[in-house]
C-alpha cells in the first residue's frame, strides 16, 4: 500500500534534472512550466516524501504538492475532488502584502510608514489618524478580529467582554464600508491582534494607489506574470475586493506564490516584487517574532508560511530550498492527524536535511 501511494504522489516524468526550476528562467528563455524530477536524482530521502504524503492523505486534504529547487517532486490529489478550485482562507492575507509591496516597487506607494489618513480620508481623526501601513501588515494598527474569536486585550474604552461578539467582515455585504466605520479597540503600534478587519482595510487603500480594482491589479501584476491562470479574489457584492480571505485558486497555483517568494521575488528575470520587500515580509516584527508583513514566521525551523484555516499553507523553506503546499476544500473533513504541527515541519525538513546529513 505504501508503495502505491508513493507513486500516486509522484507524478513524474523526468529521470534528472536539467536546466532551470519554474520561474527561474530569463526574459529571453522564461520558464513557465514545473518541471518535475524524481527524488532520487536530487538525492532527496524518500521515505520522509513518503510519510508526508501519507501525513497529507490522513489529514483530510484535498491536494499536496512539494517542490525543491524549482522542481515538482511530489504531488498528490485526493480522489473524486472534482473541482479544480479551492478557497485559500486567509492564506491570501500574505498575498495582499505582496501586492502592498508592488505598489511600493511601482512608486504607487511611497511608503509602508505612508498614514492609512493619506488614502482614507475618513481615519483622519482622533487616535486613527497614527495608524499606518505598516500597522496593518504587521497586524498591529489597534483593531481586533471582530468574527468571535476571543479577544485577547481588553478594549481602551470598555471592560473586556467576550460575550459581545458579532461576525465582524466576514459577515458583510460591503467589506469595505464596514471596516472605515470601525474603530480602535487599542492604541496602534502598541499589541499584536489578528484581524481579518485590519487586513482588510488595506483594499481601498490599494484601490487609491493602484488606480484600479484590487482583484485587477493582482492579475495584471501578478497573476498574469506567474501564469496563475487559474486563480481570481473574490469580490463582495458592492465589488470591494476580498483582501483577508477566499480567493480561488488551484494547488499548483497556490505553490507559485511560495516559488516566488523562494526565487526573491524574481520570475524569469523580472523582479516582480522587490528582494528587500521578500526580506522585510520575512523578518520578525518588534512586537510579535512570528509575524512579518502578513506571513507566519517559524523562526525555530527556518520557515514561513502563507496560512489559513483548515490547514491551508503555503510553507517556504528557503534553507533547503523547498516549497510545500497543502489545500484542503472541506474545513471540516475528517481527519485522523492534524497536518499543521511541530512533527509535520520537522518531517518537511528531513525530506533535505536530514538526508544531506546520511550523506555526508
Amino acid at each position: 500500500m505504501k508503495s502505491i501511494l508513493y507513486i500516486i504522489g509522484l507524478f513524474l516524468i523526468a529521470t534528472s534534472v536539467n536546466g532551470q526550476g519554474l520561474g527561474q528562467g530569463t526574459i529571453e528563455a522564461p520558464v513557465n512550466y514545473w518541471p518535475v524530477a524524481n527524488p532520487d536524482t536530487l538525492d532527496l530521502n524518500k521515505e520522509a516524501l513518503q510519510s508526508h504524503l501519507e501525513r497529507c492523505r490522513r489529514s483530510g486534504a484535498s491536494g499536496c504538492l512539494v517542490a525543491y529547487k524549482g522542481y515538482i517532486v511530489q504531488q498528490w490529489y485526493r480522489p473524486k475532488d472534482y473541482l479544480p478550485w479551492i478557497g485559500t482562507r486567509s492564506a491570501v492575507k500574505s498575498w495582499t502584502g505582496l501586492l502592498t509591496g508592488i505598489l511600493i516597487k511601482d512608486g504607487s506607494i511611497e511608503s509602508i510608514d505612508d498614514p492609512v489618513a493619506k488614502y482614507i480620508p475618513e481615519w483622519t481623526a482622533g487616535a486613527k489618524a497614527g495608524v499606518t501601513i505598516r500597522h496593518l501588515l504587521t497586524m498591529t494598527a489597534g483593531l481586533r478580529d471582530h468574527t468571535g474569536g476571543e479577544i485577547t486585550v481588553p478594549r481602551v474604552d470598555q471592560p473586556h467582554d467576550n460575550k459581545n461578539r458579532h461576525p465582524g467582515v466576514v459577515g458583510q455585504k460591503n467589506h469595505n464600508a464596514y471596516v472605515l466605520d470601525l474603530e480602535l479597540d487599542w492604541p496602534p503600534g502598541k499589541h499584536f491582534s489578528y484581524s481579518n478587519e485590519g487586513v482588510q482595510l488595506l483594499s481601498p487603500i490599494l484601490k487609491r494607489a493602484a488606480g484600479m480594482p484590487v482583484s485587477q491589479y493582482a492579475r495584471e501584476r501578478l497573476f498574469n506574470p506567474l501564469k496563475m491562470d487559474s486563480t481570481i479574489m473574490l469580490v463582495d457584492e458592492y465589488h470591494n475586493t476580498v483582501t483577508f480571505g477566499g480567493t480561488r485558486t488551484t494547488l499548483r497555483d497556490f505553490a507559485k506564490i511560495g516559488q516566488l517568494m523562494l526565487n526573491k521575488g524574481n520570475w524569469n528575470g523580472h523582479q516582480i516584487v522587490s528582494t528587500s520587500w521578500v526580506e522585510q515580509s520575512t523578518t520578525s516584527s518588534p512586537i510579535m517574532k512570528n509575524y512579518g508583513f502578513l506571513w507566519w514566521l517559524d523562526p525555530e525551523r527556518s520557515n514561513y508560511a502563507a496560512a489559513g484555516s483548515g490547514d491551508n499553507n503555503c510553507i517556504v523553506f528557503p534553507d533547503i530550498e523547498l516549497v510545500v503546499a497543502r489545500l484542503q476544500r472541506d474545513r471540516f473533513n475528517k481527519a485522523t492527524v492534524k497536518y499543521q504541527s511541530t512533527e509535520t515541519l520537522e518531517l518537511i525538513r528531513s525530506i533535505v536535511v536530514e538526508n544531506t546529513a546520511q550523506a555526508k
